[in-house]
This record gives C-alpha cells, structure tokens and sequence, in this order.
C-alpha cells in the first residue's frame, strides 16, 4: 500500500513539475490564461450577457464579468479564487489588495449546477465579478486565479479581464495593404487624444497593446508614437503596426448529434460516449482568399439535447471525443504542432499538442470538448522556440479580423499601468 502511494505521490508530482514547465514556455510568449487541472473544462469568460464578447468592462459601471467552468471530477472539491492586477503586460505588480479592490482577498466558490442527462459528469460553476464580496476600484489589466483548498491550495487556472477608465480618446483605423514585400499583411493607423490625462512624456508614461481576435501581438510589433502635439499623440505610420492578416479559422459544428454537420466525417457512440471524427484537413496554401464565416477563433456552447423542461445549454450540453487530423506528408523536424483557439485558452496546451502518424502521414490529437461550434487552427513552435500562428496557412489581407488596442497610462509618481481606453475595430465593417 505504501508503494502504491508513493506512486501515485510521484506521478503528481510529475505532473505538476509538467504543468509547471509548460505555464512557463506559454508566458513566454505572452499568453495570460492557463488551465493546470486536466478536470477542468470550458473556461470562459465574456461581459455579462453576450458570451462572444471579450472580458472588458468599465471601472465604475453596472457592467459586470461573468465567468464559467465546468469540473469533470467526482470529488467535491473546496474552491476558491483571488484577483490579482497586473502590469500591460500581464505580469503580476504586487500591489497590496486594498490599492486595486473592495472586499475579500480569497473567496470561495461553493455554489454548483451539475449536468443534466449527459454521458459525462460534470458540474458547472458560474458566477460574476464584480459582487457583494468584490469592487474593483482600479483600472487596468487582472487574472482571475482559482484554487483547490482540499488539493493543498493548487492552482486549477488562472483567466485574464480588464478594467478601463475612459480617459482618453483613441481613435482607431484600419487598412490593408496591397504592395511588393506585405502581402497578405494588415495595417492599424491610430492617434490618441490627450483628453483629461496631463501628459508629460507620452513616450515613457503611454503603453499601446494589440490583440488580433484574442491574440496578442508580438512584443516585436508593439506601437511607436510617430509624432505629438498639444492635443494629440499619433502612432500613424507607413511601415508600423503591419500584421498578418492570416487566414480564417477553420471550424466545426457539434450542437446536433443526429447528423454530421458541418466539419464532422462521423459520430459514434459508443459505450455511452461520443466520438466525433473530424474532416481531415489539409495545408491552406491556396493562393486566392477564400471567404468563410468564422468568430475569430472563438466557440459557442449549444447543444440539441436541450427538451422543454430544462433549457440551460451549459448543463444539457454534453462532453465529446472529438478527433483531429490534418495532412502533412513532409513534416518539418524539431518542430511542435498545437491545436490552437479559444479551445486552447488562446495558449498552448499538452492535450492539443498533435503526434505524428507515419503510417497515415499526418498530425493527430483527440480532445474532450463541450457541444457547441468551435473555431480552431494550428500552430507550430519550432527549434529556435518561435511561435508560428500560420504553419499551415497562407496569409491574406482580406481575412476577417477584430482588432483590439489597449492604452495604459502609468505617470511619474504611479505605481501602476492603468488602463484608460479601450477600441475594438473589425477589418469588414
């Protein structure tokens, strides 16, 4: 007996030092959310009311956050989280808890819904910041941090929002570019108006961050002002702030298990789970933009099991096996390929990291998913620890993309980044 548990002892231990090392590669490349419990499932987190929208709202409004999650696990578990404010870059700034939020520092989770009629257990948590135990006083960037009291305080993960104060005016363009040397590349053309901030030196106190649809733009790519006057700081310039435009995300459709929708090759059930065989895809090297109908790399819960008497879609909507695979004859060596979206928590996750298949010459994975319609593609990490975000992907300047671009004032005497305006423009619109 005293094997067996030293056995097990060690495998945690493993997997810990694991989870550990794999948090580490994804804040190196910049990516805030991060799930170390493989129960954990579906961490979500939009502005209260419309589940497509990013976890931003207004220091001082009635708009609140909500957050959900489900735990696979038959255990009760003793849950709870903390807030912490972070810099505009998402690192942690140690601020006391008083110089950021009202209320408790720790705050327990109890309340639970368990699912309804599914092949899979589970309970689904759901609940909203801010609330009678936690008022957020100040702006800027914060990770949600959950833990497990009965596991010895572990951490389950960790999920960014944001608090902004609309100090400023930030006006927002958006171009593409069609010429020798950026094909396929995408321009933001934006100036911020000085507002009520007093500004001395933009260049030190003002910090610009970029989001394309979730995903953080390389440090590299980061805004440079271009020029300022009394009313004005511009970052317009005609050879900065030039993305990839990428290309659409692929998806697939989960939400009706009678027939294979679209994406799906084939569903089996089988000893009570579902098994959802994916289209195999293949590398997008066409040459000519195709349009399709994504959302961004984001996926929506929905399920047709849903009857009269119980219509929450978080609890009727049940967990399936669904199978990746996609085509690639010449696999690169020394070269990791992820399965890569909000299914991912916008980062890169050991059970979305693909194996090679000689035989069928191809790259393969299998993820436990929630029912819904998904958006996904893969990414690559080569031997130099570059992240790749269009492996198998040509780029396009016609790519349907949502913009986001953050500015964070930190003046001399301040401690912190606040974050004083917020914009989101999309490339269609």
């Amino acid at each position: 007996m005293k094997k067996i548990l030293l056995i097990m002892y060690v495998m945690l231990c493993s997997a810990n030092i694991f989870a550990q090392a794999e948090f580490e590669m994804n804040k190196r490349f910049g990516f805030k959310d991060f799930c170390f419990d493989d129960n954990i499932r579906t961490v979500m987190a939009y502005k209260t009311g419309n589940e497509m929208s990013e976890p931003y709202i207004e220091l001082g409004s009635n708009e609140t956050i909500t957050f959900m999650f489900d735990d696979l696990s038959e255990d009760t578990r003793d849950f709870f989280y903390v807030i912490k404010h972070c810099n505009a870059d998402w690192e942690e700034d140690n601020l006391f808890v008083g110089d950021y939020m009202k209320g408790f520092s720790e705050n327990n989770l109890y309340n639970f819904n368990s699912s309804i009629n599914t092949s899979v257990y589970y309970k689904n948590y759901t609940f909203t910041i801010p609330n009678e135990d936690v008022q957020i006083v100040t702006s800027g960037n914060y990770l949600l941090k959950v833990y497990d009291r009965y596991n010895n305080n572990e951490p389950v993960f960790q999920k960014g929002f944001k608090i902004f104060e609309n100090k400023v005016a930030l006006t927002l363009k958006y171009r593409h570019i069609v010429s020798y040397g950026n094909d396929g590349k995408q321009q933001l053309e934006f100036s911020v108006n000085r507002g009520s901030l007093h500004l001395q030196n933009p260049y030190s106190e003002l910090k610009l961050r970029v989001e394309q649809n979730s995903q953080r733009m390389p440090a590299h790519d980061l805004p440079a002002i271009t020029f300022q006057n009394n009313l004005t700081v511009d970052y317009s310039n005609a050879t900065k702030n030039i993305f990839k435009g990428e290309n659409e995300y692929r998806l697939f459709d989960t939400r009706n298990l009678a027939y294979n929708a679209e994406g799906v090759n084939k569903i089996v059930n089988q000893n009570r789970q579902y098994h959802i065989l994916l289209n195999i895809d293949k590398e997008n090297n066409k040459e000519v933009y195709e349009y399709k109908r994504d959302i961004n790399g984001k996926y929506l819960i929905e399920s047709d099991r849903m009857n009269k008497n119980n219509t929450d879609k978080n609890l009727e909507s049940d967990y399936l096996n669904v199978y990746f695979t996609i085509e690639n004859p010449n696999p690169q060596p020394n070269t990791t390929i992820y399965i890569y979206g909000a299914l991912s928590d916008w980062g890169l996750k050991s059970e979305c990291r693909m194996e090679y298949n000689e035989s069928r010459q191809a790259y393969e994975a299998t993820l436990l998913l929630k029912q819904g319609y998904y958006n996904y593609k893969y990414v690559a990490v080569d031997n130099k620890m570059n992240f790749v975000s269009d492996f198998f992907d040509d780029s396009f300047a016609q790519t349907e993309n949502d913009y986001t671009v953050s500015v964070y004032y930190k003046g001399i005497h301040d401690r912190w980044d606040r974050l004083v305006a917020i914009e989101s423009i999309n490339t269609a619109k």
